[in-house]
């Protein structure tokens, strides 16, 4: 029986598939090298290390928005819970000092489950619901606050950790490494994982092999509402005040950071490592847009090219019957 000869060069599918993985890594690597040409100082240790800091609030949103996306969905309320939470932690404090994070953490994973569940049970579009709850909480965020900053006294144990160092790193982002380890195995070695990947794949396979879709989306958006209520918390640490709109501007990076990555709307497709090259593209383009002196209204034009081109690059065509 003769053997087929191997093909000395990929396929054109293939050749696609693989600058589809690689993609990502070549952009942020242009983007670093553009940063760098504009201002070869950034490459200096006390910059980096600044520029460290400053990033790990939108990386910790990127991370948890990857999850929902990974479902299919989204998560449009991440920044506004993530403002809602740095004013509801400074509002507690005075009374329950270090406990007011793990108790404001823990009501952002209860707010953030029933808004998977309620997506699933009402037959909401993701969309939708946390179009929605970005209102809720915006709204609240201003009601508590009486529309103005909240000051943060000194001696709160977490808060001190994550506006610290370790060796001269910002545990902010030493924070942010820990949360992508452990997600990461959550996805690779678990159920849950599997489950999340089964379910972005295909949702009607995936019930009838048995998921519970319910659950699983409660879990993804419990974990992003977790990761934003931590990200306003890292501002917090780095501000030492609260604000009702203190992390708005981090939504359309956030998101663009998970779909420049790699990560497909469509769900299915991505995962955390691209998510967060996607993030420190984002945090790159911000930072290379403030050298070069434009205004925030550039870097919103700029996103909002990526989101645009990074979707229509990344959707699996074959799950949608009908566009609307």
């Amino acid at each position: 029986m003769t053997r087929a000869p191997a093909r000395m060069f990929p396929s054109i599918r293939s050749a696609g598939d693989l600058l589809r993985a690689c993609g990502p890594a070549i952009v942020l690597v242009l983007v670093f090298a553009t940063v760098i040409w504009i201002a070869p100082g950034i490459l200096k240790w006390r910059a980096v290390n600044a520029l460290l800091f400053d990033a790990a609030p939108l990386l910790i949103l990127v991370i948890g928005c990857t999850l929902p996306v990974l479902l299919g969905c989204i998560d449009l309320s991440a920044a506004a819970m993530a403002s809602f939470s740095a004013v509801v932690v400074a509002l507690l404090v005075p009374e329950f000092g270090s406990a007011a994070v793990p108790i404001v953490l823990l009501g952002a994973g209860v707010i953030g489950a029933a808004q998977g569940w309620l997506i699933g049970r009402l037959q909401i579009p993701s969309f939708v619901m946390t179009l929605g709850t970005l209102g809720l909480f915006s709204g609240l965020a201003l009601y508590v606050s009486n529309a103005s900053t909240v000051g943060l006294g000194p001696g709160v144990a977490p808060l001190d950790f994550l506006g610290g160092r370790t060796h001269g790193v910002p545990n902010a982002f030493l924070t942010v490494v820990a949360v992508w380890i452990l997600l990461a195995i959550l996805l690779r070695s678990t159920r849950v994982g599997r489950d999340i990947y089964a379910f972005g794949a295909s949702e009607l396979a995936a019930y009838m092999s048995g998921v519970r879709r319910n659950l699983i989306r409660a879990c993804a958006f419990a974990i992003s509402s977790i990761c934003a209520a931590l990200g306003g918390m890292m501002l917090l640490s780095q501000t030492l005040y609260s604000a009702p709109t203190m992390a708005s501007n981090l939504l359309l990076p956030a998101l663009v950071g998970v779909v420049a990555g790699g990560t497909a709307i469509s769900g299915g497709v991505g995962g955390l490592s691209s998510s967060l090259i996607g993030g420190l593209t984002a945090v790159m383009v911000r930072v290379g847009a403030t050298i070069a002196g434009l205004p925030g209204a550039a870097q919103d034009v700029a996103f909002g090219i990526i989101i645009l081109v990074a979707v229509a690059v990344t959707t699996d065509r074959t799950k949608i019957g009908i566009v609307k």
